[in-house]
């Protein structure tokens, strides 16, 4: 089987260690803790009285002193001067200590062509800081995965609690902010996501969704669709395999970040309009689920049309009045576990890209608390001529909904799909241009 590598990288709390061991499990393939690697040389030049700001001695310790890392029953052993230091290196000391060490370029040096050398025998998983950045630039899959302060410094702190620590939330949240600081503004690879790594927030996510997430992409990016996730009829199973014939003869399209667009449902898929041919480019690629698109209630009147329109599960809507019957129905579906397609705009686009979204969109959102999954279409489709579709990444609203659904709030979540699609399309003009 051809060998490939997964980059994982995010600041610390993101829970990266935890996730890493379930996605290598799920693979079959190993996982490497990069942060512990750093750790166990911290811990060691502590034991070794090294001051950890004396650059040039912790560079002449990787000379004579590097950890090792065995695999026992499935998980990672970690040690240094042939010690045991996996359960010793977890601490807070210990992680401040890591992130003061890492910041110096000889040590960097030498545990990056360490890294390099495992991950050029055999499939593997490394996780840590600046894996997609610089120890593997050429990753078949790159993740940074986050979450916010707040919620990593819970995650930490009732870590912590069970083993004991008498360390308080507030004092775990400081060390987190502190920690983000120095490892995002070190001189040397400082804490970031890489241009092409997919972005995942495991705020509201268990450490199981964010496993099954990753594994599906993964396994996308070998070129193995997901299976589907409900029952789809046979009338909507055959529509996309024409309409994918269709788009690839006449329409083709070029996706990014389509691994995004199979995440667990329920979900609205939301996206910009401007040719008849935008809800094909968005929904059928979608395998999992049969997607409930909402559409103007115009398209219906002929029998036949309407017929089939049930048969997709489509949502028809008056796109002229406030249809509290539509909004219901996209409501439900959302109760339900599926996922809905509604284009913002209500219209075809003429001039700006999400500028004037209706309200109704923005109110379902809010009401459902379900994450939106924008998708951008860069150009109007042109026969034979590539199009580019753009996945973002997961967007939650729940932040606004928390301070209540009004006016103001529909506001905020049209401004922050606006904010969204404006950084979509200065990232597509940035690559066209390069």
């Amino acid at each position: 089987m051809k060998i490939y590598t997964i980059a994982m990288d995010g600041p610390v709390g993101a829970g990266k260690s935890s996730v890493a061991d379930g996605v290598a499990r799920k693979l079959g393939i190993l996982h490497l803790d990069t942060g512990a690697m750093y750790r166990a040389f911290a811990w060691y030049a502590i034991q070794q009285g090294i001051a950890l700001d004396d650059e040039q001695a912790l560079t002449a310790l990787t000379e004579k002193m590097m950890p090792e890392v065995r695999y026992e029953n499935g998980a990672q052993i970690t040690l240094i001067d042939g010690k045991d230091v996996t359960g010793l290196i977890r601490t807070p000391e210990v992680s401040m200590a890591a992130s003061s060490v890492s910041k110096f370029a000889g040590v960097r040096k030498a545990m990056v062509a360490a890294q390099q050398a495992l991950a050029k025998k055999q499939s593997v998983l490394l996780d840590g800081r600046d894996i997609g950045t610089v120890v593997l630039k050429d990753a078949t899959l790159k993740i940074y995965l986050t979450a916010s302060a707040e919620v990593r410094a819970q995650r930490r702190f009732d870590e912590l609690q069970k083993k004991g620590d008498p360390s308080t939330y507030e004092e775990v949240l400081a060390d987190v902010i502190r920690r983000d600081e120095q490892d995002m503004n070190r001189e040397v690879d400082p804490l970031r996501p890489a241009e092409d790594a997919q972005i995942l927030d495991s705020s509201e996510l268990t450490q199981e969704q964010v496993v099954d997430e990753i594994v599906r992409r993964v396994e996308m990016r070998l070129g193995k669709k997901p299976k589907p996730a409900e029952e789809i009829g046979w009338l909507y199973r055959a529509a996309c395999v024409v309409l994918r014939v269709f788009l690839k003869v006449f329409y083709p399209v070029r996706y990014h970040n389509l691994e995004v667009a199979q995440m667990d449902a329920p979900y609205i898929l939301i996206g910009n309009h401007s040719s008849f041919a935008d809800p094909i480019m968005i929904v059928t690629p979608i395998y999992r689920y049969m997607v409930r698109v909402m559409g103007k209630k115009e398209l219906v009147k002929n029998p036949i049309v309407a017929w089939f329109a049930r048969q997709i599960k489509a949502i028809p809507v008056d796109r002229h009045n406030m249809d509290m019957g539509a909004i219901r129905a996209c409501l439900k579906t959302l109760r339900e576990g599926h996922v809905l397609c509604i284009f913002p705009e209500g219209t075809r686009h003429k001039e700006g890209i999400m500028e004037d979204i209706e309200s109704g969109a923005s109110m379902i959102a809010l009401r459902s608390g379900v994450r939106l999954l924008p998708a951008f279409i860069a150009s109007k489709p042109r026969m034979f001529r590539t199009t580019h579709v753009y996945f973002h990444e997961p967007v939650s609203v729940k932040d606004i909904a928390a301070q209540g659904i009004n006016k103001e709030a529909c506001d905020a979540v049209s401004q922050r799909i606006t904010g969204i699609y404006r950084e979509m399309i200065a990232a597509h003009e940035k690559k066209t241009q390069a």
